[in-house]
């Protein structure tokens, strides 16, 4: 662990207490979504539900990557380890659509009680794993999962809606196949989840918007791992899919968790 980390023992204590109590959404938020050129943009990241969250700090000891990307051009997102409101401070120098996207490292929580567990799969879509685990003989109480964190956010620099979403490799990934920022009123975003690189079936896909996140919208992908996403209302738009996994045979967890998330705003 370097200085700067060891100089913030307190945040480093309380954010890895909401880690292993409860694997949340986790997203990037900025304070604008269609910065100009060369104009710097605040960017938090927030771990909690449907928009509403504790701010979560830069650490770079918890992430296997953090890049932003525009025309092709990508780099490393770089910040001051502790820092939380904003969590990063960056500047687009070109036009076009920036594409931002962090792939948190591992952190593990338990489930004392089977309620806890059974919620959690009903609230994203995984009621059928309940059935795997219980014919596996996996245990009805204690239940210990690992988790991974797929944050995107997509910013309109410029504000010409040019540019377009991509696969940028992490393990369970949103993609928009139609750039949010261009889209007419009415419009439905095409959206994509893929698996190590390739597109995933029967995913629950939750999509909300941040001044009304209590009515929520739920697709599940296709064999293609597409889903249509109505956007009927302007304002900041959250997407999170969740995908539980077998964890490798000497693990000593029980299941492991991928989760990926997606903000943008329709103009």
């Amino acid at each position: 662990m370097n200085h700067q980390i060891a100089a913030f023992p307190l945040i480093c204590a309380l954010f890895l207490g909401i880690d292993t109590a409860n694997a949340h959404e986790f997203w990037l938020e900025p304070n604008t979504y269609a910065p100009k050129a060369n104009e710097e943009v605040g960017i938090l990241m927030r771990v909690g539900q449907r928009f509403n969250g504790a701010l979560y700090p830069y650490l770079s000891e918890r992430f296997f990557k953090f890049t932003a990307e525009q025309n092709g051009a990508a780099k490393t997102v770089e910040g001051l380890d502790g820092d939380d409101d904003p969590a990063v401070k960056m500047a687009f120098p070109d036009e076009g659509l920036a594409i931002l996207a962090y792939h948190s490292k591992f952190f593990d929580l338990n489930y004392e009680k089977m309620a806890k567990f059974e919620k959690f799969l009903g609230d994203t879509g995984l009621d059928k794993i309940l059935a795997r685990h219980r014919a596996a003989g996996k245990p009805e109480t204690s239940i210990d999962e690992r988790y991974y964190r797929a944050a995107k956010l997509l910013l309109n620099v410029g504000g010409n809606a040019m540019g377009e979403d991509r696969f940028t490799g992490m393990p369970l990934e949103l993609v928009a196949e139609r750039n949010p920022y261009g889209l007419n009123t009415g419009e439905e975003l095409p959206v994509r989840l893929f698996y190590e690189g390739k597109p995933i079936e029967d995913i629950l896909i939750i999509a909300f918007e941040k001044s009304n996140p209590e009515v929520l919208q739920k697709h599940r992908t296709d064999k293609d791992g597409r889903a249509m996403i109505p956007l009927p209302t302007s304002g900041a738009w959250l997407l999170n899919a969740v995908h539980l996994i077998e964890p490798a045979p000497n693990d000593s967890v029980h299941w492991v968790s991928l989760w990926a998330s997606m903000t943008f705003k329709r103009p």
